[in-house]
Parts: structure tokens; sequence; C-alpha cells
């Protein structure tokens, strides 16, 4: 009886080693991630290496600690005297803190779609106060 024990136990440690639950995570040089349990943020990390969660209570998301690309779509502006101008954008981004990060947009698409609001708003604006020749 003793035997099964032992047995079902390490059969349990290699299930949940090589499950896709693992309890190990690696972060690279380029990457950070942030740990959460059911949903709510535990931890971040921003140190590349092998690193511990508690399977299947805790997810890992991982983000690019990198400079990111936003390129927008072209949009049409009104300038200050009633022209239109076609304005094609991109910026460059990072996530510095990832705690809030993953409180305020969760991943990548919900930042684009913010930067989207905020750089199209900001371009709008300033555009607007000058004229066609002027921007020209």
């Amino acid at each position: 009886m003793k035997k099964g024990i032992i047995w079902l136990i390490i059969v349990l440690i290699i299930f949940l080693i090589l499950s896709s639950s693992s309890p190990f995570f690696i972060v690279t040089e380029y990457q950070q991630a942030v740990i959460t349990q059911f949903g709510r943020f535990i931890r971040a990390v921003k140190e590349p290496g092998l690193y511990f969660k508690t399977p299947f209570l805790q997810q890992v998301a991982i983000f690019e600690d990198r400079l990111l690309e936003y390129d927008a779509a072209p949009k049409e502006i009104l300038t200050k005297d009633k022209k239109t101008l076609v304005v094609d954008n991109y910026s460059k981004w990072k996530i510095i803190d990832p705690k809030r990060f993953y409180v305020t947009v969760r991943n990548e698409t919900g930042a684009i779609t913010r930067l989207d609001d905020i750089v199209y708003s900001e371009l709008r604006i300033e555009l607007g106060r000058h004229n066609l020749s002027d921007i020209i």
C-alpha cells in the first residue's frame, strides 16, 4: 500500500511538471510577466529566469520588454481652414510597469486600442490649429 501511494505521488508530480499548466515558466531577457490568480494581480516579474507559479490556480501573462511599434491606419483630419488631410501615423511605445499595464489594458490589443484613441485625438487637435499651407 505504501508503494502505491509513493508511485501515485511520483506520477502526480510528473503530470504537474509535464502538463500544460506547468508550475514553471521562463521569462527571457526581452520579456516581462504578470502572475494572476483568479484574475487578480499577484506579482510582476521583470528579470529573466526560470520561475514558479501555483499550477491550475495562477496564470502567467507575458509581455514584451522591448520597444513596440504602433502603426495606425490612415485617417482624415480637418485643418483650421476646413481642408481635409489624410494622415498616416505611427508611434513607438514600451511597457514600463507590467502591473499597471495589466490592470488598465490587460493585453497589447487593449493597449493599441487605447493608443489609437489618444494619438488620433492629439493629432486631430494639433493639426486642427493650423492651416493646410502651414502644415505642408
